[in-house]
């Protein structure tokens, strides 16, 4: 997560998924903060749906309306993802906001501040730049020791996957969470400006019927995966 995307319809489409979700559970944002070109210009093509509201503002109308507030003009002293948090647009969810250090002994160390810090929640939501780990671990993924020490029975997982260049995202995905016993698994496939997945992993049925109303109602915006 950097601060220059905040904002971004990557933003719009995680965010309105997670109002979706969080009903009546105690959520949990665990940003993954990067500093990897904060200082360089904004992609316009990240925001323009901001300029196309009879498209995508009925979606979800709250949202949109805080994104576009929020990227006109931050209150003063604030700016991107801390921003974000005192928008109220996740109201009464707690965040998770430290820069993921790149060596791997600071990294357990950060990574062991992260469970402690969402202890209190039913539904945790991660938010690294390209997603899982594949062949390496960067500051830009999420660890899977750092999902598998985050699995409770009492408790939802989702975190965002950047499309990538594999032949198939899906059986990667599936493959790696059900290596750590995750056997409840639905992916929402954004299809906005660039392809990127939302994966709810160790969900009830009440959220995959949430799941369900939130894709009917996005449309030919997203496709569903259920695993």
């Amino acid at each position: 997560m950097q601060d220059r995307f905040v904002g971004s319809v990557a933003d719009f489409a995680k965010l309105a998924l997670l109002r979706s979700l969080m009903r009546g559970q105690k959520l949990a944002v665990c940003w993954y903060l990067t500093n990897g070109g904060n200082g360089s210009k904004r992609d316009s093509k990240s925001f323009d749906y901001l300029k196309r509201p009879d498209e995508f503002r009925h979606l979800a109308p709250e949202i949109f309306d805080g994104l576009t507030n929020l990227v006109a003009g931050s209150p003063a002293g604030m700016r991107g993802v801390e921003a974000l948090e005192a928008s109220g647009l996740l109201a009464g969810a707690s965040f998770h906001r430290t820069q993921v250090p790149r060596p791997l002994r600071l990294r357990r160390i950060w990574s062991e501040q992260l469970v402690q810090a969402v202890r209190e929640a039913d539904l945790v939501f991660l938010d690294p730049d390209n997603g899982i780990q594949g062949s390496r671990l960067s500051p830009k993924h999420v660890a899977l020791s750092e999902i598998a020490a985050l699995r409770r029975p009492d408790r939802t997982l989702t975190f965002v996957q950047r499309q990538t260049g594999r032949r198939s995202e899906v059986s990667f995905l599936a493959d790696r969470l059900w290596s750590i016993g995750c056997r409840r698994i639905e992916l929402v496939r954004f299809r906005l400006v660039a392809s990127r997945f939302c994966v709810v992993a160790d969900h009830d049925d009440a959220k995959a019927e949430r799941i369900a109303e939130f894709a009917r109602k996005w449309g030919r915006w997203v496709t569903m995966y259920r695993l």
